[in-house]
């Protein structure tokens, strides 16, 4: 065997090395994002839960909505979601609840849609705000 046919194990150790040290720093990058997901999806600060409903009229479905917090000194929102009857999602809207009150919190929402409505549902809540969101006075349903 000639080093000119195969190249010398020295270049072969140099390309080894860079593709180990690729490897690890994917390994590291997924790690983290992995352990960032976990740690966001386990955090259960805040939670809804559609308590009935009525459809208003073949746009308009109007639901109650209970919102429980931790820490009653955060703001919280869910978002609220109306199905069709085949359980598609044909409306949306998030509803806020200002800090302070009681833990648990009604609130009725009027959800829009772009077809006759059947049911509510909750996609999710938290108190972590997007950044369009005004987490200073409860919104988008009225407080009962």
């Amino acid at each position: 065997m000639s080093k000119a046919t195969y190249g010398s194990s020295r270049q072969q150790g140099v390309s080894g090395k860079f593709i180990v040290i690729g490897i690890v720093i994917v390994l590291v990058a997924v790690g983290v994002y992995v352990f960032s997901q976990f740690r966001n999806s386990t955090s259960g600060d805040a939670s809804g839960t559609a308590t009935g409903h009525e459809v208003v009229d073949g746009s308009t479905l109007r639901m109650n909505l209970d919102i429980t917090r931790d820490d009653v000194d955060k703001p919280a929102y869910c978002i609220v979601t109306a199905l069709d009857e085949s359980h598609a999602e044909i409306g949306r809207r998030e509803a806020v609840v200002a800090a302070g009150g009681s833990e648990s919190t009604r609130l009725t929402v009027d959800i829009p849609t772009n077809s006759s409505p059947v049911a509510p549902d909750v996609y999710g809540c938290s108190t972590v705000f997007p950044d369009y969101l005004d987490p200073t006075q409860t919104t988008g349903a009225t407080q009962d």
